[in-house]
């Protein structure tokens, strides 16, 4: 278990966290969200005692050695370009007081997790960007820490490596860890995150499991493919209309008001896709990326 009561770091202008406090449990994926400047990366640095407190405590229920309990995985892209991949993995995990039996043991295994096996003996420089993300992350879970937090993990990685993280994310969380997750990336993270903080301007906004916050909310929305000519814009309930691709999206005050559009579009189904459902991470938090 991990225990943030009241933590707050102000800067100047308040900015920074104030009086932040969240719970979360091992097995757990919990996302930290907001615009840029809301406080993410303040929180993190903060779990991380990479700067002191103001006020508040951070209480994880551990075994580990003080230095193996955190691993982290910062917004900004940096690697060590002169080194081969395995001497980089080696060095983070020497940081970490790993012995050598067990770096090796462990780089075996993230590198064949990550599907890089075959790079282990080029210098980072000559590694994609993609694969250097990927190297990145082997040096932040190496040492297998208590809580692992991951500062944007998926900006720039192409399709094939967005679920090759995500993957591995999920798998680790499922270990019994416990993980932090920031990203913009909602309609990539939600399927991942069991709960949420929302911060902005330095204070939390929202915060639960996610599937209480989009069961708890009113608007329901349908999905209509093939549907340009906004068939059902005039029916009742109707609060906005969206357009994604050749699909409408019409978000409805109330589930009653869903499932009559729903029910309208499958008598004039004629091949088309329909979806009812609950808003989705993006809609609900749209204006906080």
């Amino acid at each position: 278990m991990l225990r943030i009561e009241r933590l707050t770091k102000l800067f100047a202008l308040n900015s920074g966290c104030q009086d932040v406090s969240l719970a979360c449990k091992k097995g757990e994926i919990h996302g930290v969200l907001g615009k840029n400047g809301s406080g993410k990366t303040t929180l993190f640095r903060c779990l991380l005692g990479l700067i002191p407190l103001d006020e508040g405590s951070v209480i994880l229920e551990s075994s580990l050695s003080t230095i193996r309990q955190f691993g982290y995985l910062p917004e900004e892209r940096s690697v060590i370009a002169d080194l081969r991949v395995t001497e980089m993995i080696d060095f983070f995990a020497s940081l970490k007081q790993m012995s050598h039996k067990e770096i090796r043991e462990e780089k075996v295994v993230w590198l064949q997790k990550l599907k890089c096996e075959h790079l282990k003996f080029k210098r980072l420089r000559e590694c994609s960007k993609g694969n250097q993300q990927k190297i990145q992350l082997i040096c932040s879970l190496i040492h297998q820490p208590d809580v692992l937090i991951l500062d944007e993990p998926l900006t720039g990685l192409d399709i094939s490596n967005v679920r090759l993280f995500k993957q591995v994310i999920a798998d680790y969380a499922h270990s019994g860890k416990i993980v932090l997750l920031s990203s913009h990336q909602y309609e990539e993270i939600e399927p991942l995150c069991d709960s949420l903080t929302v911060l902005d301007k330095s204070k939390v906004i929202l915060q639960g499991k996610l599937g209480d916050i989009k069961r708890n909310h009113p608007i329901k929305t349908v999905s209509v493919s093939e549907d340009a000519q906004m068939i059902y814009a005039l029916q009742k309930g109707i609060t906005e209309i969206r357009h994604e691709g050749n699909t409408t999206r019409y978000l409805c005050k109330s589930e009653a008001d869903a499932i009559n559009i729903a029910t309208l579009a499958l008598k004039n189904r004629d091949g088309r896709t329909i979806k009812v459902e609950s808003l989705t991470l993006k809609d609900l938090l749209g204006d906080q990326q």
